[in-house]
């Protein structure tokens, strides 16, 4: 439901865009709405018909501007007679509506929630209440390149998770926008893979042995016989120095067995294999072998985050098929736990969400999408939040509609002109006009979804503090 309120005279220039209005409709109730949409009109200088205006400005002369007002659509969040709810009453018309000034708080008309996250506009007051119980239906954070999207994490969402009394772990992509900021970091070299992980890694290491494209890059001979080995184990106890003589020896040989002929001849086929993978081992070097090597195994993170209660995974430096490995390794650990079902109070904060889930995965990225999709499904009943950071919204520069489809509270900052086209599908039905989200300021977000008491999405912000150096949890 809508309605269009007509500004008394001079109040054109106190009413903004998003103001909060209070509507008394006429002794039957109290109504909450925002005005969303402006519009100037006067009737003396409509075109494409007679206008008495243009005849008085060619002699000098003004018409009376009796003709002349302005306007807001209203878009109505509720009544709030008493509790929130949905407004079921026809608006009269000359109802009045009354702007919220500073000193007042409507946020109160919203919820009682001791759980708040931003504050409406450039109210710095009025804090957003929050409905907590909806964190694990996750969330996803959306904005161009510098809109705010790190700081709202840093200085919001994960302060308000905490609250929550969720531990949080991070997924740092770049390494500059959490792990500067936070006391507990873990880096790469540290972290422990499982069996799985370890074979995506050592395959992309290696050049996919030279299947760069098809199926071939993700299954083929060399690949089913190092993963032989690897989860054979021997190779755990081996000294770092003698490990590529190791896989050498141990991959031909399970190569060998499998490509022998019926006259115990190896075959061409079986020769062919054992020289490409001869050729590609060469690409492994001591950091390689050492990055397969880490103490923290998933297990081991989890207890670690329960310690530290917020932990930073920097995984800067490694390619990104051993960031989604480490990140797999991790998945189907909690995936493990959840189908034990254990309640973990874990938030992930990932950043960079459609290197995780892109539009279109390919090779590793059909994987970790696949099990963000589980754990968004299981997470719902034992307690694991996914927040998920992303440039985009949809299409080429945003996350697979799969995975964004179980992120049931967003919040969408500045747009790129991309995703103007998903934005009005999402937005343009509550009255918010997409063209409005590529030029809205740095640091400003609709918050719409489960965890917003609103049904209708609220412009938030927030404080940022500028000579906080680094964030320790509370």
């Amino acid at each position: 439901m809508s309605a269009i309120a007509i500004l008394s005279d001079g109040e054109e220039k106190k009413v903004k865009a998003e103001d909060l209005v209070l509507i008394e409709n006429r002794g039957v109730n109290r109504v909450l709405a925002i005005c969303r949409g402006g519009e100037a009109c006067n009737e003396n200088l409509k075109t494409g018909a007679f206008s008495p205006g243009v005849a008085y400005a060619k002699v000098g002369r003004y018409p009376s501007n009796a003709k002349e007002f302005y306007s807001f659509r209203l878009s109505i969040i509720g009544d709030v007679t008493g509790r929130l709810q949905q407004n079921r009453t026809v608006i009269a018309p000359s109802s009045d509506v009354y702007v919220f000034e500073d000193a007042d708080n409507p946020m109160q008309l919203l919820a009682h929630s001791t759980q708040t996250l931003g504050h409406y506009k450039e109210h710095p007051q009025w804090e957003v209440p929050t409905l907590d119980r909806y964190i694990p239906y996750h969330i996803g954070v959306f904005g161009v390149t510098g809109s705010g999207k790190s700081y709202l994490a840093r200085y919001q969402i994960i302060p308000f998770l905490r609250k929550a009394g969720y531990d949080v772990l991070i997924f740092d992509w770049k390494g500059s926008d959490y792990a500067p900021h936070y006391k507990d970091v873990v880096e790469f070299s540290q972290l422990g893979l499982d069996d799985d992980a370890i074979v995506n890694y050592l395959t992309a290491k290696m050049g996919y042995f030279g299947y760069f494209s098809g199926e071939y890059k993700f299954r083929n001979p060399i690949k089913d016989a190092l993963e032989t080995v690897i989860y054979d184990g021997k190779w755990k106890e081996t000294p770092k120095s003698e490990l590529k003589d190791l896989l050498l020896r141990e991959v031909v040989g399970v190569i060998r067995s499998d490509s022998l002929k019926a006259d115990g001849q190896l075959s061409s086929y079986g020769r062919s294999m054992i020289r490409k993978f001869q050729k590609y081992l060469q690409k492994l070097d001591d950091k390689a072998l050492q990055n397969i090597q880490g103490e923290f195994a998933p297990e081991h993170l989890v207890r670690l985050v329960r310690e530290k209660k917020i932990l930073v995974l920097d995984v800067s430096l490694s390619g990104q098929d051993e960031k989604l490995s480490i990140f797999l390794s991790l998945a189907n650990h909690l995936r493990e736990l959840m189908e034990q079902r254990k309640k973990l109070n874990l938030a992930l904060v990932i950043d960079e969400g459609p290197q995780y889930a892109p539009f279109m995965p390919r090779g590793i990225e059909n994987e970790t999408t696949e099990v963000i999709s589980q754990l968004c499904a299981l997470g719902r009943s034992y307690r694991l939040s996914i927040t998920l950071l992303s440039q985009g919204i949809a299409g080429e520069i945003g996350i697979n509609a799969a995975i964004r489809r179980n992120l049931n509270t967003q919040f969408i900052g500045k747009i790129h002109p991309l995703d103007m086209n998903e934005a009005g599908r999402l937005l343009g039905q509550l009255d918010i006009d997409p063209r409005f989200l590529v030029t809205m300021p740095d640091g400003y977000f609709y918050f719409l979804g489960k965890m917003n008491p609103s049904p209708i999405p609220l412009l938030i912000s927030f404080k940022i503090d500028e000579e906080d150096e680094q964030l320790d949890p509370p």
